[in-house]
């Protein structure tokens, strides 16, 4: 898509808010193409839902996918003390704005947040930042178990379905040679042991329920000693304890038990959650490795990658080996 065509519809959409002349300032493209948008008071994140790599049929810009997810982080704006990014209704009291393409005939899907303050961690988390991660998931959880969802909410599960299609998602890579057969082979193996555990497990609602799924180092923000979860645009339904283990992924295994000591602070977690977790964990690396597997330059990544993690997590786990807390 080109530029020109971004402005047209960040100016349209704007326009539905009133606000078709202030600054603005591109970003980036990745889940969604992004801009800054600057009045004289107030600053804005404007979202066109549109992925940088598109399937057909693709659930996530899907607009009762996308209102959805604004209707979570208006919930947690006006119920909860996490600081995340207020939506804005348009002059339609709309969540979602349409702008139809002109060349093309597309309808785009726009949002409007309030923007945050706050930085990106710079260097690996501490044992004491560990913690506070662990207490921000845990409110997070603790507001997903106790919402009432509204009429007509739709957001993708994290189920051992939505497994077996990141792994198939996965395997153009063995055709491109970025990943060995052998090693494809052992992921396989491991799915089906974490698809064989998910089924033993209960959706009740103290457990599952309403995840971030995403909040890696570049999805919060450190404000004044305080995390700030940004970018729900992958949440969805699954287990609270994927939501731990896709955290965890990031995380250095020496400050790991510090996340969970702040995670059990607020919820306690399940008997055998280490076990269980683990289990997740090889689930979210094969979910972040099916996310990359298209974009070309993440290929050198993948090939480097996947051998270290069937190594030191795959086959660790597949032998009943704990390495949670010894391998990064």
């Amino acid at each position: 898509m080109q530029h020109n065509i971004y402005d047209y519809i960040v100016k349209t959409a704007l326009a539905q808010y009133g606000m078709a002349q202030e600054q603005r300032c591109f970003l980036g493209h990745s889940g969604s193409v992004t801009f800054c948008i600057k009045t004289q008071a107030k600053k804005f994140l404007l979202r066109i839902h549109r992925a940088i790599y598109t399937l057909q049929d693709d659930v996530w810009q899907r607009p009762e996918v996308i209102e959805s997810e604004i209707l979570w982080l208006a919930a947690l704006c006006n119920e909860t003390e996490v600081v995340v990014q207020e939506p804005v209704k348009n002059l339609q009291d709309r969540w979602l704005t349409e702008v139809l393409a002109d060349e093309t005939g597309e309808v785009f899907y726009c949002s409007l947040l309030h923007w945050i303050d706050g930085n990106n961690l710079n260097g690996q988390a501490t044992p004491q930042q560990a913690y506070q991660l662990g207490l921000l998931l845990a409110r997070l959880h603790q507001h997903s178990s106790h919402w009432q969802l509204p009429q007509n909410f739709v957001r993708p599960a994290y189920d051992q379905n939505r497994l077996q299609a990141a792994l198939s998602a996965l395997y153009p890579g063995v055709l491109q040679e970025l990943i060995s057969a052998e090693d494809y082979k052992t992921l396989e193996v491991a799915a089906c042991q974490v698809q064989g555990m998910i089924k033993t497990l209960p959706q009740k609602q103290n457990v599952w329920g309403l995840i971030h799924a995403d909040l890696h180092e570049g999805n919060y923000l450190l404000h004044n000693e305080e995390f700030r979860p940004i970018d729900f645009a992958r949440c969805g339904f699954g287990y609270y304890l994927y939501d731990i283990a896709s955290s965890l992924q990031y995380l250095l295994p020496t400050v790991r038990p510090s996340f969970f000591e702040g995670y059990q602070a607020i919820r306690k977690l399940p008997e055998h959650y280490l076990q269980l977790t683990e289990g997740f964990f090889i689930m979210a690396v094969i979910e972040v490795l099916s996310f990359h597997v298209n974009n070309p330059q993440e290929h050198k990544w993948i090939s480097e990658t996947v051998p270290y993690i069937v190594k030191e997590h795959v086959h660790p786990y597949l032998e009943g080996e704990s390495f949670l807390f010894s391998k990064y």
